[in-house]
């Protein structure tokens, strides 16, 4: 039942997603009286169709629940109709082509307006910072505010998610994992800088699982080299720490730790460290913005909104330049397989809803950038040849030209399609 209602739920989504953008577009032709000759909800055999007496535009439900679209008179009928698409002046081309791309960064923001005001909006203040952690022994203190994360500008909780999932791991072996990155805070207007090198070493170790010993990693310690730079000085702190044993429930580590700094041990003791403090650096407890204020909710929702976009566009950069794999990339199935863990985790109903509603504006922000792109056959390809046309002095592309590059973009787009569901297949078996 799970993986049914998993299913329903991506389906609903990406339809709603979909038609939200086609409505974007039907809306801008209509303020500029462009004949849509059909707005079809879902796609296949039609169910339903009721004509306006008004626009002559057809209104369709169709049998496949998947998507929709917005059909002009330049896909069924004349280009050089009056009332065409192709017969308009470029401005008035260029709104309609960015009316779904516009339309689903609004719809992105209207979600996360409403994230905000059931209280999952964080910004980057620390709210609390433990005595007992690695970042307190380093300088960060509550009040901080994480403003940069490695090159990575931060202004929402999204934005530091999105940075620490970026953190290469710069020793290949399994039996160790090795990252460096920069942190900077500032603090009553001054930035303080942390450039944190982070080593874990695993043991091989056996397990038994359901009565079958299989082998495993487990940590075996763990270190920070933390230089702290504050006013042009800089203090180096080294934390290490073996880890002895773990509780029951393993939300504790048995440590022998060690600190230093520049060069001078200040500590070496047993403790018994908190899940949340061993192997981190313990610097997640962000301010969380409660508020049903009209101007703050916008305000926030509009920042989450902006970083929702930003994570869209760097996770790209980060594919396209090998940081992250073809791993990085997820279709229709593998984030099937994200709704059916949130479905079946062991949490709230409230805390599932506002997961999978955040995922929605995720993306409804992620397919606003993506048809923005300027790859044949989506929005961003049509407003790049207008581009081309304004600069040219408003020589157009004939309408077979332009119709034979968006079935030459649709065509790789379909492969591109083919390979994600490839790589999201394989990813379901592996971790299966």
């Amino acid at each position: 039942m799970p993986v049914v209602l998993s299913i329903l739920i991506m389906i609903l989504m990406l339809s709603v997603l979909t038609i939200v953008h086609e409505w974007g577009h039907f809306i801008c032709a209509r303020i500029f009286k462009v004949k849509v000759v059909e707005f079809s909800i879902f796609m296949g055999p039609k169910l339903f169709q009721k004509t306006s007496k008004k626009t002559g535009t057809k209104f369709t439900l169709r049998a496949i629940p998947l998507g929709g679209y917005c059909a002009f008179e330049d896909d069924q009928g004349d280009a050089n109709a009056p009332d065409s698409l192709y017969a308009q002046k470029w401005y008035k081309r260029a709104i309609i082509f960015a009316g779904g791309v516009t339309m689903n960064f609004l719809l992105a923001w209207l979600i996360t307006t409403f994230i905000v005001g059931s209280g999952y909006f964080t910004t980057t203040r620390l709210e609390k910072v433990s005595e007992d952690s690695i970042a307190y022994f380093v300088g960060i203190r509550e009040g901080d505010s994480l403003v940069k994360f490695d090159d990575l500008i931060t202004s929402t909780g999204t934005d530091v998610t999105l940075a620490g999932y970026g953190i290469e791991d710069l020793d290949k072996s399994d039996e160790v994992m090795h990252s460096h990155y920069v942190l900077t805070y500032r603090r009553d207007g001054s930035d303080i800088k942390y450039d944190i090198s982070k080593i874990i070493n695993y043991k091989k170790v056996t397990k038994a699982v359901d009565g079958t010993e299989t082998e495993g990693l487990e940590i075996d310690d763990y270190s920070y080299t933390v230089i702290r730079t504050e006013n042009g000085k800089s203090t180096e702190y080294v934390y290490t720490a073996k880890i002895n044993s773990f509780s029951e429930e393993r939300d504790k580590a048995f440590c022998t730790v060690t600190k230093t700094v520049d060069g001078v041990k200040e500590y070496e003791g047993e403790e018994a460290v908190t899940a949340e403090n061993y192997c981190t650096l313990a610097n997640s407890d962000f301010h969380v913005v409660s508020t049903w204020n009209p101007f703050e909710l916008i305000g926030h929702a509009f920042l989450e909104m902006i970083s929702m976009i930003k994570s869209v566009y760097v996770s790209l950069w980060w594919i396209i330049t090998g940081k992250i794999g073809l791993n990085g990339l997820a279709g229709p199935i593998g984030l099937t397989s994200v709704v059916s863990d949130v479905v079946g985790a062991e949490a709230g109903v409230s805390l599932k809803i506002i997961t999978l509603v955040n995922m929605a504006a995720l993306i409804s922000a992620n397919l606003g950038v993506v048809n923005a792109l300027p790859i044949p056959g989506l929005d961003g390809s049509h407003l790049l040849l207008i581009l081309i046309e304004v600069i040219t002095g408003g020589k157009k592309l004939p309408p077979k030209t332009q119709a034979i590059i968006s079935y030459v973009g649709l065509g790789l787009m379909i492969l591109l399609a083919v390979f994600v569901a490839g790589n999201d297949i394989y990813k379901l078996i592996a971790g299966g």
